[in-house]
């Protein structure tokens, strides 16, 4: 059968068994922390055996995505390993057991898919009796095709650290011998390929708890699931999936692309191709990115093996985002979302590959390096590991497959430390001056920030620290306040600056910020001598409503761009500033005129529409997620958290100060869009009264071109255009003289060249010409001479330089390699210079062109008969 009849006939017939047919959930699981990624069909389901959820319905069947990175090594090398696969599952809560799943799932196989039960074998786990019971008295196979195996083998679960597991039955095709290990007791259980697990019958009776203890299931059932991809190898008699209808056109995609063909030795690179190539776009599409944690992290793994794959076939170019073209027609059918996302998809993986190219030869270089130092002993050290992993994006499963090669192991340890270390030396945080001890501990205890309803408020000064600081002006002090209205910096928005007022002092407060997780405000003394006790403490209104417009304005900006760009936006990094703001987010490449004009308008359409902001503080995190708050997997959150909106436009987890409605903003203008890393863009904009400020210079600036040129601001545009014409019709002119004066130089040198050695030699110096218009003068001169020619042309003067060509005959190229002249002249010059062996350049000092030239000729004299290179 081919893969469309294999999802059909196993959906109908469990269907026709009162089976609910749901859908394939995401690649990326909802609430779901224990796991990266959905890695069985029955991790939508744990809930119903758990009995955390009332299924709402007894028995299901599924064709579920899954990706699976544990046997990342694999793929490629085995007939039967993949990345991303396809499951495909019947499942019970609490309904039918054993005694219908095992006799269902052989009337499957036998009856309807019709595979060979000569070849079929099964397993059980070795306690099980009521299993092999059935296996042997109902289903009638005899006692020597079931085999008693392990809990290794023959118990499975849970997905993650936690959830539903039980004993399994598995059934096996027998790909024939020559797959085998050849020992005499090989069968289902042994590690080699022979005998391909096809359909895992799972039992669940228990639910495994955080700290690895097991209790009963309330809803004891079935949780099956079958590869399609193993299955359509056995359906269709293949020696391995990738022969299959669901690989073979992926593989002959793979040769088309690269213009390779397939051999036995270079076959592995196209598996791996065709496989990463559909986890990434099924990745991609289900919402995550590359990146250097969590999933992002796998995903650039997978994507990076497939180009060291690539590279010893000697592919030097990004094509597995042609590929996954190639996956979205293959599968769309099935999957409706892979073509909504195709662009995108594509665009994150060619601009991952471009990003690992750069970094790839020179860190085989060094890995070679590292190899010829270590091969004697044979052990990597962690620190060279790191170096690889840190210096040239070489992950540790990456080295592995270099060190497998290469026979050597990794000190895996090593590598673990350094990579520790780092974590530290970036978590390195600031701690409370010295000299402040337990008293200050006791007396922050529990100060508390008010400064989301007021800029003013009566409090207490609870104690202070001086802060050292020759080059400041008066005294400073760290400040803490028992209530404190101002923001302390955090989340990427600037601290607060005001004043406190006390009995006999007064303080300006210059910052405020954390310190070991306290808020302090920076303070100078102003007046008086500063002592604890009643304080009113007033923020810096204006400055304050500022950074709330450039803030409000960042969290419309995030929702416009994942509106605009895609929903893979993420927010990298982020500055708030009185008036401006800097948004960092992932995208992979720069965003067009038409997109910053869609983003801008969207944005504006928000603060004309003047949306009243809604702050929702101490929502429990699992509630704001379902409320739809972005919430990124890998970031840190509280039990409590709160919860930022502009009604059926942003929703956020923040905890910042905000305008009380959109229309606060008043001006929001992009002033720029530009890279700053790998896979990270940066919008700068501004808000409010430095967004009119920008306008109004703008303006001026306009005003004084429109003057200059003697029209209108609004004719300026047709104006510079009529320049830019005139100006390009003045180049043509130039362009059409200086192709006459160098045709006219060039008949003039080689109408007498000079002989050197039987050479033909060209010498010639041509000071008001450019490097181009010498180029216009070589190609004359190249058609004139014909062949026995070599010529020196200087020229481009720019003060004491000088810029050269250097050209030599078809002929002489193997004998006189103009690239070894041009190093020749070059340094007789003072200067240097290389290129290829017909045409090369480069540079050098005026006053040294004399001896250039006598260099250039007796080169030519010196220059001997040699035979030339195939």
């Amino acid at each position: 059968m081919n893969h469309r009849e294999l999802r059909r006939t196993f959906l109908e017939f469990f269907a026709r068994r009162d089976h609910k047919i749901v859908p394939s959930s995401s690649l990326i699981p909802k609430d779901d922390p224990s796991l990266l990624f959905t890695s069985a069909g029955m991790v939508q389901f744990k809930p119903f055996w758990a009995g955390t959820v009332e299924p709402p319905y007894p028995r299901a069947t599924s064709i579920q995505k899954c990706l699976r990175a544990s046997d990342l090594g694999q793929v490629g090398k085995t007939p039967r390993h993949n990345t991303y696969f396809e499951m495909m599952g019947n499942f019970s809560f609490g309904d039918y057991f054993k005694a219908e799943a095992i006799p269902w799932a052989w009337e499957y196989l036998v009856d309807v898919v019709r595979l060979d039960k000569e070849r079929l074998f099964v397993s059980v786990f070795e306690q099980d009796e009521e299993a092999y019971d059935i296996w042997h008295k109902t289903v009638g196979l005899p006692e020597n095709r079931i085999f008693r195996l392990g809990e290794e083998d023959n118990f499975w679960g849970p997905a993650g650290s936690s959830g539903a597991c039980g004993p399994c039955s598995e059934i096996y095709s027998d790909l024939g011998p020559e797959f085998g290990c050849g020992k005499p007791d090989c069968a289902p259980g042994c590690d080699c390929n022979r005998f391909s697990e096809v359909y895992n019958n799972v039992f669940p009776q228990f639910n495994q708890l955080a700290d690895g203890t097991r209790e009963p299931l309330k809803n004891r059932g079935i949780d099956t699931g079958m590869g399609l991809e193993r299955l359509a190898q056995a359906s269709q008699n293949r020696r391995t999936v990738f022969d299959t209808d669901l690989f073979a056109p992926l593989v002959a995609e793979t040769s088309r692309i690269l213009g390779l063909e397939t051999t036995a030795e270079n076959l592995s690179s196209f598996w791996v191709a065709a496989d990463h190539a559909r986890a990434l776009t099924f990745a991609i599409t289900d919402g995550a990115i590359p990146s250097n944690e969590a999933r992002g992290y796998v995903l650039r793994g997978i994507l990076r093996r497939a180009l060291l794959f690539a590279h010893r076939l000697g592919v030097r170019e990004p094509f597995l985002y042609r590929l996954s073209g190639s996956v979205v027609e293959h599968m769309k059918q099935f999957y409706p979302e892979l073509a909504n996302k195709r662009e995108q998809s594509g665009l994150i993986i060619k601009s991952e590959e471009e990003r690992f190219l750069r970094t790839l030869e020179d860190g085989l270089e060094r890995w070679n390096d590292v190899l010829d130092k270590h091969k004697a002993d044979g052990v990597v050290p962690g620190q060279d590991l790191f170096k690889l992993h840190d210096t040239f994006g070489f992950h540790i499963e990456l080295v592995k497959e270099l060190a497998s090669d290469a026979g050597v192991s990794l000190d895996t340890e090593g590598f673990e430390a350094a990579m520790q270390a780092q974590r530290e030396r970036s978590q390195k945080r600031t701690f409370i001056a010295q000299g402040a001890g337990a008293d200050l501990e006791a007396a922050t205890a529990k100060l508390r920030f008010v400064g989301h309803d007021k800029d003013e408020t009566d409090t207490e000064l609870v104690e202070f620290v001086p802060v050292e600081d020759k080059e400041a002006e008066g005294k400073l002090f760290e400040v803490y306040l028992k209530h404190s209205p101002f923001y302390a910096e955090a989340g990427g928005q600037v601290g607060d600056t005001g004043r406190i007022k006390g009995s006999g002092f007064e303080l300006e407060v210059l910052d405020s910020y954390y310190k070991q997780g306290v808020r302090v405000a920076k303070a100078r003394l102003t007046r008086g001598e500063i002592e604890k006790g009643p304080v009113t403490a007033t923020v810096d209104r204006e400055r304050r409503r500022e950074i709330e417009r450039a803030h409000t304005a960042t969290h419309l900006l995030h929702a416009a761009l994942r509106k605009v760009v895609g929903d893979y936006v993420k927010q990298e990094g982020s500055l708030v500033e009185p008036g401006r703001l800097r948004f960092d987010f992932a995208a992979f490449e720069p965003l067009t005129q038409d997109q910053l004009r869609k983003v801008e308008d969207m944005v504006y359409s928000q603060v004309i529409a003047d949306r009243t902001l809604e702050r929702k503080p101490d929502v429990p995190f699992d509630q704001a997620k379902k409320m739809g708050a972005l919430a990124f997997f890998g970031e840190q959150y509280g039990d409590k958290v709160t919860v930022v909106s502009i009604p059926g436009f942003s929703m956020e987890l923040c905890g910042g100060t905000h305008l009380r409605s959109t229309g606060e903003i008043g001006m929001f203008v992009i002033t720029s869009e530009t890279g700053v890393a790998a896979g990270i863009r940066r919008i700068d904009a501004v808000v409010g009264r430095a967004a009119l400020e920008l306008l109004a210079s703008t303006r001026s600036r306009l005003d004084r071109l429109a003057g200059m040129f003697g029209t209108s601001p609004e004719a300026l545009v047709q104006k510079a255009e009529k320049l830019l014409d005139q100006a390009k019709q003045n180049e043509n002119r130039l362009r059409q003289v200086s192709a006459q004066l160098a045709r006219s130089a060039a008949t003039e040198l080689a109408d007498k060249p000079e002989l050197v050695n039987d050479i033909k030699a060209v010498v010639g110096y041509l000071p008001v010409f450019t490097v181009d218009e010498l180029r216009l003068v070589s190609d004359r001169i190249r058609d004139k001479l014909k062949d026995n020619y070599a010529a020196f042309l200087a020229g481009a003067a720019k003060g004491e330089r000088l810029s050269y060509i250097v050209f030599v005959s078809h002929g002489l190229e193997a004998r006189l390699p103009a690239a070894r002249l041009a190093k020749t002249v070059g340094s007789a010059m003072g200067g240097g210079g290389g290129g290829k062996p017909g045409l090369a350049s480069g540079g050098g000092e005026i006053e040294r062109l004399g001896a250039a030239q006598d260099a250039f000729r007796a080169a030519l004299s010196k220059a001997q008969d040699r035979p030339r290179t195939k």
